[in-house]
C-alpha cells in the first residue's frame, strides 16, 4: 500500500480530524526524540571532555561495549528507562533540560 493510499483509507476510516491529529501526534514524538538523542550525546561528548575520560574507558565504566556505546553517540541506541537513568548517573547529568538545545 503506497503512503498516499494509506492516508487517504485512514481518513475514510477514522475521519480527517483524527488522521491530522496522528500525525501532529508523530511529529512532536519525533522531535522530542530527537531533543533527547541530541542530549544524550551531548552529555556524552561533555563528560568525555571534562573529566578526560577517553572512549573505552567510558564505556568499561558504563558496563557496555563499545559498540554500544557508539550507538548512544550517535543516538541510534534504543535505551530504557533504567539504561538511560544509569547512563545519566554515570555521566553524573543533574539537569534534564532537553528544551535548551532547541535554542
Amino acid at each position: 500500500m503506497e503512503k498516499n493510499n494509506f492516508w487517504k483509507n485512514a481518513e475514510l476510516r477514522l475521519g480527517a480530524d483524527r488522521v491530522a491529529e496522528i500525525k501532529k501526534e508523530a511529529e512532536s514524538e519525533a522531535k522530542i526524540l530527537l531533543l533527547i538523542q541530541q542530549f544524550i550525546t551531548s552529555s556524552v561528548e561533555e563528560y568525555m571532555e571534562k573529566n578526560k575520560v577517553g572512549f573505552n574507558e567510558l564505556s568499561a565504566k558504563l558496563g557496555s561495549s563499545p559498540s554500544h556505546l557508539s550507538k548512544i553517540r550517535k543516538g541510534q541506541a534504543n535505551l530504557t528507562i533504567s539504561s538511560f537513568a544509569r547512563l545519566m548517573a554515570t555521566l553524573q547529568v543533574e539537569n534534564f533540560d532537553f528544551l535548551k538545545l532547541t535554542k
